[in-house]
Parts: C-alpha cells; sequence; structure tokens
C-alpha cells in the first residue's frame, strides 16, 4: 500500500471534483412558442440560388427583361399574334410612369412573313381608391389571313380543311374592386367588337365558303358588330403569373354579345378556369394542372357565329392536333404538366391535354374527349417562359409548336400585351 501511495504522490495527481452547473431556468410555453416560430420562419426562407443559376439570373435575365420587357421606353416584340402566323416580331411601347406612376400607357405592333399584324393600345389606372379600384381601356385592331376551319362539331373530317381570312377590330374596357389589394379581382366588363370575315389566302386549300354553307357556318356570308358586357371575377394566388410554380389561378366571367345588326347571332357566354401549381424538391420541379370551359346560350331564333365558337386545337390545348381542329358552340379542356429544371434558364415538360366540343351545354361531360401528349422545353427567365418548343401526339398524327409563352398562358383578357 505503501509503494501505491508513493507512486501516486510521485506522479503529482490530483483528483479536482468539478462541481455540476446549476439547472438553468425551465423555458416558459411563450418562450417555447416564439422559439417554434422564429425556427418555422427560418424554414421558410426563399431558398438561395445556385451559383450558375445566381450568374444566368444576374445577366441574362437582365438582359433579356431590358430587352423584351423594359420598363420605360421602347423594347421588342416576339410572337403576340393567332397561333399559325408564323415567326411574329414587332415593338412595344411601355410608360407606366405617367401621373406618377397613376397612368399606365402602352401599345404594340406585330407582323408576320404570312401578313398576320396585329396593334394594340392600353390605358390604365391601377391605383384609384386606395389602391383597391382599378380602370383599364383597351383598342385592338388584328387581321388574320389563313385561319383553318374543317367543319363545326365533333367529328369534322380532316379531309374538309379550308381556310378564310378574319380581320377584328374590338374597343374594351373594365373596371374591377380588389376587396384584398392582392389576390382578389371582382368587376364589369363592356366593348365593341368588329368582324370582318373573307376568302382565305392559302392557295392550297380552299376557301371556306365555297365549302360550307351558312348553316354550317353561321356568319360566313353575313358578319355583325357586337356590344359585349358582363362580370367578371378572379382569385389569383399564383407566385409567377409568367412563370409559376406553386399557388392556384381561378376565373370565371360571363358576357352578353349583343348583336347589333339584327341577323340573329346575339348570345351569352359563360367562361371557367382553373390553374393549380404543386411545386417539390425546392420549386425545381412542379406538376401543373388546369381544367376549363366555354358555355354558349341562344335565344330562339339566334345561333353563335363560327368565328366566335369556342376551338380545340392550338399550343395552349389539344397540342396534338392541327390548329383550330374542332370547333362548336361549346367546349371542355383538361391539361396537366410534370415540370422540371435540366439547367438555369431551362425547363423541361411532360403533359397530357384532353378535350371536347359540343353543341348544346346540356351535353357538358366527360366522355368522347379526345387526348393528347407530348415533350416541351422551355426557355425562361425568372419572371416568365420566353421561348416554348412543344411536340404533341394524337390518333391524327403530331404537331411541333413553336411559342414566345407560358403553355397555361390564358388570360382573362387577351390582347397584344
Amino acid at each position: 500500500m505503501i509503494r501505491n501511495v508513493t507512486l501516486f504522490t510521485l506522479l503529482g495527481a490530483r483528483i479536482v471534483f468539478a462541481q455540476a452547473p446549476a439547472p438553468a431556468p425551465a423555458e416558459t410555453r411563450e418562450e417555447e412558442i416564439a422559439r417554434e416560430q422564429a425556427q418555422k420562419a427560418e424554414s421558410l426562407k426563399k431558398p438561395q440560388l445556385e451559383k450558375g443559376e445566381a450568374l444566368f439570373d444576374k445577366y441574362f435575365n437582365s438582359a433579356l427583361r431590358g430587352l423584351f420587357a423594359p420598363k420605360v421606353g421602347l423594347g421588342l416584340r416576339l410572337g403576340g399574334l393567332a397561333t399559325g402566323s408564323g415567326f411574329a416580331a414587332g415593338v412595344l411601347y411601355n410608360r407606366p410612369d405617367l401621373l406618377h406612376e397613376n397612368l399606365i400607357f402602352r401599345a404594340s405592333l406585330a407582323g408576320s412573313a404570312k401578313r398576320y399584324w396585329a396593334g394594340a393600345t392600353e390605358l390604365s389606372l391601377p391605383h384609384l381608391a386606395g389602391d383597391r379600384v382599378r380602370a383599364n381601356f383597351y383598342a385592338r385592331h388584328s387581321d388574320a389571313p389563313r385561319n383553318p376551319y374543317y367543319g363545326p362539331g365533333p367529328n369534322s373530317q380532316k379531309s374538309y380543311k379550308s381556310y378564310y381570312r378574319e380581320e377584328d377590330t374590338s374597343f374594351d374596357g373594365r373596371v374591377s374592386w380588389r376587396p384584398d389589394r392582392r389576390n382578389w379581382d371582382v368587376g364589369m366588363y363592356a366593348g365593341y367588337l368588329r368582324v370582318n370575315v373573307g376568302p382565305g389566302t392559302n392557295g392550297e386549300y380552299p376557301s371556306s365558303e365555297t365549302l360550307f354553307t351558312p348553316a354550317m357556318a353561321p356568319g360566313i356570308q353575313q358578319q355583325t358588330n357586337f356590344v359585349r358586357y358582363g362580370p367578371f371575377a378572379q382569385v389569383d394566388f399564383r407566385d409567377n403569373a409568367g412563370n409559376p410554380h406553386r399557388g392556384g389561378n381561378y376565373v370565371v366571367r360571363l358576357l352578353n354579345y349583343d348583336d347589333q345588326n339584327g341577323r340573329g347571332y346575339s348570345f351569352r357566354r359563360f367562361d371557367g378556369w382553373t390553374e393549380q401549381y404543386i411545386p417539390f424538391f425546392n420549386e425545381k420541379r412542379v406538376i401543373a394542372l388546369r381544367a376549363l370551359t366555354e358555355l354558349s346560350w341562344t335565344d330562339r331564333g339566334n345561333v353563335v357565329p363560327f368565328y366566335l365558337q369556342p376551338t380545340l386545337g392550338d399550343a395552349n390545348d389539344l397540342r396534338g392536333y392541327q390548329l383550330l381542329r374542332y370547333r362548336d358552340n361549346n367546349s371542355v379542356l383538361l391539361s396537366s404538366e410534370y415540370r422540371w429544371e435540366v439547367a438555369p434558364g431551362l425547363d423541361m415538360a411532360v403533359f397530357m391535354d384532353a378535350g371536347r366540343v359540343f353543341s348544346h351545354p346540356s351535353q357538358l361531360s366527360l366522355n368522347n374527349l379526345r387526348y393528347t401528349g407530348g415533350l416541351g422545353f422551355r426557355a425562361k427567365t425568372r419572371d416568365a417562359v420566353v421561348l416554348r418548343l412543344d411536340a404533341g401526339f394524337s390518333r391524327e398524327g403530331w404537331m411541333l409548336w413553336f411559342k414566345f409563352d407560358n403553355a397555361f398562358s390564358r388570360e382573362i383578357f387577351r390582347y397584344l400585351f
């Protein structure tokens, strides 16, 4: 035992008994709630851009916005004409700074090599009644000399393909109330529409009036002028209307078209559509869903003119069918897309569309739909899709669409902006 003590002493060992720290005061319930809220807020912060994406956003996006969407002054305009016009380009003039930013003026003019063209102007008062009321006034003229027409109804034949020319002139206005200053928009719409239909200019196919009688294509021989008016409502929770990744958009509208020449073309139309965007994987993947319908009613002795009937077959609906392939008084459409980012500024998408046209609103159903599927590529900025290439397939073959907009680009008011 002596040896053990000596050895212990020689090593200079020292035994230190550390005093246990005093216990921290208990966290109150209020402090616990505050801590959890802070942690949740930290987790919901917008994800930081990766280095390559940040460089793309800083230089390429800024250049595109300055060229195609100038904050003030002149810019270039790509697309914006009716589908089928071919490559379209023009100029855009934007002045959002008038009257201390209380008045917005925009004007646009675009044309294509196929002799399509359109011009439009807009005046907006966006900050009335403390930003709760907005007023917009539009004027537009367009000329589309090669619109295809296959005949009415869901059983029209490809072999009956023909072409007609359509010139539209419109003057419209809307006043809307925004209860929450952000997402809701409720208001009234009113305008004047003048349409002129003539022989198509595609020499490879017959002109529509040589194949179809006024009974099969109401209004093909005589057109009329319309006063149109009615209420609308929109709830828009999309994070970005030009390139949405999350949220939804829900719209209803009822318009009366009053024939001003007494030719029996008065009718009423209900438009309803929804969009929903579901993001995951840090918003690099998005499931996009859409459903829409257009329903028309006429009084006894009236019909809907063929040039105002809903159509299917376009870069934004049945993408596997030829342009304006189906046309009738009513339509229903369902679309879905799975989108993913493959590189900064480039998305890919797999899509499916399903829809049909029919003659009477009572026939609304999801039976006997026409289906399309396909693959798409989209060049984009942080704010919008600037270039889209979609290849759609159907039982009638395949179609390639080249557009300068988002696939679900249908908006409540469509003009050249």
